[in-house]
């Protein structure tokens, strides 16, 4: 065995975290560590194959033959001077030097196969593995250490070493004599050979076939690898991971695999005894593994590792990877971890410990190493924390404080653990002990009794009016009835039962207000625990003693002192059993408990007025078979919460569909608020009377009308400090300069609130921040990806590629980036994302209202015919297509154009891209679009900016722009236009009366131009932005604003420069031509004297001139000679440079 370690690995990755961001960092992180393993793995000669690539080491191993064993240990240390030669330290553009260090063992080692049939991994273990862990451990940075067997065996001789202390191990020093045994013909792989693995068909080798026994293990000396599992396609069927294998059976292309995604890392590490056997260690592996997959399968968690490496018996387990998203992660982890602990910690009794340690974050999802062997796996700083949590707090179940945030628990589950120094990370942040949810503590935890009324409630007067009619029914006439709003994550539905609950409470009614969790489904009786518990106050009691005594004193005349005890198992008493209760037989028992709980229930019920149930579709079936059957009998109000999709629902609404039962169940839907609502809870929510009409549109665009989406991308905003806050009264005598220009322009409002005097505050963007570029927040991720990934894995290939061009999209523009495995389905692909509502068809015709975020998007005429009537049948669908496109050939049909119907989900889809990735796709998207830059045919193509492109060389290298203009780069255009006009009905256009005034192109806004705008050179300068080409990017911002200027919009315009100006300061000094500054400087100049701020338009034209090297003159005459001398001057240059450009330029 020879190991391989990395050393600054864990200081690596806090540098890419600190220079990237902690949702990029692992992307860079990925690419530095692959790179420097591939070139150490790329040493053919000396080299076998790779074992095993845990992150930072690489474990290798040589076939070999006992008697040939000394000279293949000269190999090795012969393979180990090499690549501590070439290979021994590495800079990285983070300033972290990496080094290596080497492990020699020699010696057999155990192969096992765990698992069940869901799940089966390779493992090996043996003390030549043993030898070779504790080797590299004993070396240091660019050191090389021979464990003892390995030194007894080798030809001892040849080599100079050095003792280390205490130990049999020793220190390589001299080389001496090696050669010879590396030229071995005998030994080396020769150039063009292929590494031939052990058969399958070998006896002592367990094929795939072969059932799985609790004992499988194989002795081996030294010569079988890990490629077997990557050798045989069956066995990668059956024994690789679920995310792997989702893909693959979609044919999604081994290189769009990687991915950068927040996913929950959980660590399972089990200490074991030091004389445990390899047929106990299979045994106690295989018992294991089935038990955390039942465990954590049902929430799409996987086993992604198993390790006897370095850190003992671990277990990685993830939740999140590629396909297998859902709500609640953290939730799911924090459970699965303690039920795993408590399984483990029973399977190995007295014998050992377990650990477990939690994080959540972004980490990067894909292929990592060598052409010739490489696994799908999963790194980054979140990963390596948790591996250090667990290391640091042992025989705990511990967790980070995103998990703790994210997982929305009481603090009573949790015990904040203290400080410990982790090597390598500098920041780890608190860590916390996960105490698990236990009966008594779901009894004690729910919804705070008094409900405090602290916000005013807007957008749901409907709901508030049902609420009260209801209400009043029951307090004059007695009408039992189950009020329920459905809605989606984060429609508001908490919001709304708080404001329905003060109702309640001022109405003179006593509230009881529970809030479930996922877990109470399956907890049986739980919901009902809960309800009852609080309605007779037993979460203040602390012993049980207590709750004893508020049972008997309330429940007094209720039930019978003999029944007592059947209360035992609901409220956690200990009541003794009676004579009576003890008679009775099991089955009638439970007969008897349920209708004693009943009692209890209608008890309740007659005392106390409106129940309250948050997340009610979190009700377990046995609690609501109790809460129906009482709803029937008794008065009884109840107002609660649903989200779709849970099968408990089903069983709530049962009763609506039997007309023998009084209709006495209520369901209503929540829609997402309208925009001027969405408007006004931006404004509440701030503080402020009005908000820029920049941040209007976003919050509209990007929340689609759901409250909570508007609150967390206003809290990221202001976290960010990315808004500031103002009096509305300003000062008069404000400075004429364009700073002020541009703050009065971001701070015009688009709303203010109903009622604010004139003296409130108002929101303001501050002037570097560009909304557009805004990164999703990391809890609008988690639910964007959750329905992101119920998507089929090549139409969700597909999205992510859309998602690089932009919010509307043109297939040709899609086609051109698209990888060639997947083009040739476009269609069929594109079909099926409409029909499923992600992606909506554009037409010529259609005018939506984009403001409106509940507008169901429709489909064009050509998707409707490729999809009805056999929606269902994917061939069919992929047959409607081309027929679609074959008839297209015959009849004129318009350009196609999408655009996605959810804005959230295209931002998810477009984070997912690691960096390189990305940038080479925003390439395709800028040499796509380079074509159609410039003005329409109606005003004669050319650049907005008067030969701008032939003036600047390093933009498009002084090409027409109607070099090889076909057939395809026309219906591009039609498509293009179509698709910009879309853009521009959902665009921002300047104030009334303030900044937008009527110029001598007014006549242009007819033509095409202002479409080209839109979706060609507002695309090009995010395209260049992301791709870290500034010159680019500002030339395109000068370039929109040239064109705005010229369609008289001159608010856009002012934008567009105010952000060259941002990206000017931000870049090198020589990255802006003195060409491109004047320019920029002359379109202020213009700007300013568009909005009649003459003074300075008057500086910034001076500022123009100066940077040509040409002046103003100072007198009237001068003006007048000057003005002569240019015109003649221009009347002899026009021709001469006219001559000099393309045919069909001129």
């Amino acid at each position: 065995f020879l190991g391989v370690p990395v050393t600054g690995f864990s200081a690596m990755t806090e540098k890419f975290i600190q220079s990237s961001g902690t949702d990029r960092g692992a992307d860079g992180l990925v690419q530095t560590l692959n790179s420097y393993l591939c070139d150490i793995l790329e040493r053919k000669s000396p080299l076998t194959f790779p074992l095993l690539s845990p992150g930072d080491a690489v474990l290798v191993l040589w076939r070999t033959r006992a008697q040939e064993l000394a000279k293949t240990i000269s190999l090795v240390l012969q393979c180990s001077r090499q690549i501590q030669k070439n290979y021994g330290t590495r800079d990285t553009y983070v300033g972290q030097e990496l080094r290596l260090k080497i492990g020699i063992s020699a010696g057999s080692m155990d192969l096992m196969i765990v698992g069940d049939r869901r799940w089966r991994y390779f493992v090996i273990c043996g003390p030549a593995l043993d030898e070779v862990c504790e080797a590299e451990q004993l070396a240091n940075a660019s050191e090389v250490v021979l464990s003892a067997t390995s030194w007894e065996l080798c030809e001892q001789h040849r080599l100079k070493t050095e003792r280390v202390a205490g130990k049999r191990a020793v220190k390589v020093g001299g080389w001496d004599g090696l050669k010879s045994h590396f030229e071995d013909p005998d030994l080396v792989m020769k150039e063009g050979d292929s590494f031939s693995p052990v058969s399958s068909a070998s006896p002592c080798f367990p094929t795939p076939c072969s059932p799985i026994l609790p004992v499988t293990t194989c002795i081996f000396s030294p010569q079988v690898t890990w490629v077997l599992l990557f050798s045989c396609p069956m066995i990668l069927t059956r024994m690789s991971r679920r995310a792997l294998v989702f893909q693959l059976n979609e044919r999604v292309p081994l290189k769009l695999f990687p991915e950068l995604r927040p996913v929950t890392s959980i660590f399972i590490r089990l200490q074991l005894g030091a004389d445990v056997s390899a047929r106990d260690l299979c045994v106690l592996l295989c018992n294991a593994s089935r038990t955390m997959l039942d465990i954590i399968s049902p929430h799409n968690g996987e086993i992604h590792k198993v390790i006897l490496f370095d850190k003992g018996c671990t277990f990685l387990c993830v939740f999140g990877l590629p396909g297998e998203k859902v709500p609640y992660e953290s939730l799911h982890a924090l459970q699965s971890a303690i039920q795993i602990f408590d399984s483990c910690s029973r399977m190995l009794r007295k014998g050992g410990a377990v650990t477990i340690a939690i994080t959540s974050g972004t980490v990067f999802c894909g292929v990592i190493g060598h052409p010739v062997r490489h696994e799908y796996t999963v790194i980054g700083q979140k990963v390596n924390l948790a591996a250090r949590m667990m290391m640091h707090y042992p025989g705990l179940v511990s967790c980070d404080a995103v998990t703790y945030t994210a997982s929305r628990l009481p603090p009573c589950f949790f015990k904040e653990l203290p400080e410990q120094n982790m090597k390598g990370i500098t920041k780890p942040g608190r860590v916390y002990q996960y105490l698990g949810i236990t009966k008594e503590s779901s009894l004690l935890f729910s919804t705070p009794q008094q409900l405090i009324f602290l916000f005013v409630f807007t957008g749901r007067d409907k709901e508030i009016n049902l609420f009260c009619s209801c209400l009043k029914a029951y307090e004059e006439l007695g009408q039992r009835h189950i009020l329920a709003f459905e809605g989606t994550m984060g429609s508001g539905k908490n919001h709304l039962l708080t404001e329905l609950a003060y109702l309640g409470q001022a109405a003179g009614h006593r509230v009881v207000a529970v809030e479930l969790l996922e877990m109470n489904v399956m907890q049986p009786f739980s919901a009902i625990r809960t309800l009852m518990a609080r309605a007779l106050d037993l979460q203040d009691c602390e012993s049980c003693r207590a709750r004893e005594h508020v049972l008997q004193t309330k429940l007094r005349g209720t039930i019978q002192e003999s029944n007592y005890s059947l209360l035992n198992g609901l409220f956690l008493v200990e009541f003794p059993d009676s004579e009576k209760v003890c008679e009775i037989r099991e089955t009638r028992r439970k007969t008897k408990m349920y209708s004693t709980w009943a009692k209890v229930l209608e008890k309740v019920v007659g005392e106390f007025g409106i129940f309250v149930i948050d997340n009610a579709h979190f009700i377990d079936p046995a609690s609501w078979s109790i809460i129906s059957s009482v709803s029937q009998n008794t008065s009884l109000f109840m107002v609660m919460s649903l989200a779709p999709g849970y099968v408990s629902i089903e069983s709530i609404f049962r009763p609506t569909a039997d007309t023998t039962t009084p209709q006495n169940i209520t369901c209503v839907r929540l829609d997402g608020l309208k925009p001027s609502l969405v408007v006004q809870k931006a404004c509440q929510d701030l503080g402020v009377v009005s908000i820029p009409r920049d941040l209007a549109r976003f919050l509209i665009q990007r929340s689609s009308g759901i409250p909570y989406y508007c609150e967390e991308l206003l809290h990221y905003l202001r976290r960010n400090n990315m808004l500031s806050f103002r009096s509305q009264r300003q000062d008069e005598n404000i400075e004429d300069n364009w700073e002020n220009l541009v703050a009065q322009a971001l701070s015009l409002s688009a709303t203010s609130s109903s009622g604010a005097g004139n003296g409130g505050r108002v929101c303001v963007i501050r002037e570097d921040v560009n909304l557009e570029n805004i990164v999703l927040p990391s809890t609008l991720k988690e639910i964007a990806l959750a329905q992101l990934d119920r998507i089929a894995p090549l139409e969700q290939t597909t999205l992510k590629f859309a998602a690089v061009i932009g919010p509307v999209f043109t297939t040709q523009l899609l086609s051109h980036i698209l990888s060639a495995d997947i083009r040739h389905n476009m269609n069929c692909l594109l079909n099926r994302l409409v029909y499923d509502d992600v992606l909506k068809w554009l037409k010529h015709t259609e005018v939506p209202d984009v403001l409106d975020a509940t507008k169901v998007p429709a489909t064009s005429p050509q998707a409707e015919s490729a999809l009805a009537p056999a929606r269902a049948d994917t061939n069919a669908l992929c047959l409607a297509s081309v027929e679609r496109f074959s008839l297209s050939k015959t009849m004129e049909w318009p350009p196609d154009v999408l655009a996605f119907c959810v804005p959230l989900l295209r931002e998810a889809a477009y984070e997912l891209w690691p960096e390189r990735e990305r940038v080479a796709l925003h390439r395709k998207c800028a040499a796509f679009l380079e074509r159609h830059a410039h003005k329409c045919e109606s005003c004669g193509q050319g650049d907005f900016v008067a030969f701008h492109r032939f003036t600047i060389t390093s933009t498009q290298g002084g090409e027409s722009f109607q070099d090889s203009v076909d057939e395809g780069d026309l219906r591009s255009w039609e498509a293009l236009v179509l698709a910009g006009e879309h853009v521009m009905r959902d665009g921002t256009h300047a104030p009334e009366g303030m900044l937008r005034t009527g110029g001598k192109h007014s006549s242009a806004r007819s033509c095409e131009c202002k479409a080209i705008v839109e979706l060609v050179l507002v695309p090009l300068v995010r395209h260049y932005t992301a791709m870290g080409d500034t010159a680019k990017a500002f030339y395109y911002l000068l370039e929109c604003a040239a064109a705005y200027l010229r369609l008289s919009n001159n608010y856009m315009a002012l934008m567009k420069l105010n952000e060259a100006e941002v990206l000017k300061k931000s870049a090198e000094k020589k990255a802006i031509a003195r060409f491109e500054d004047a320019t920029f400087f002359s379109l202020k100049g213009e700007v300013c004297c568009q909005m009649g701020r003459r003074k300075l338009a008057e500086k910034m034209t001076r500022e123009a001139l100066r940077l040509l090297r040409r002046q103003v003159p100072d007198t009237s005459v001068g003006a007048f000679v000057k003005s002569k001398v240019e015109k003649l001057l221009g009347a002899t240059y026009v021709p001469r440079r006219a001559s000099s450009l393309p045919q069909e330029t001129r």
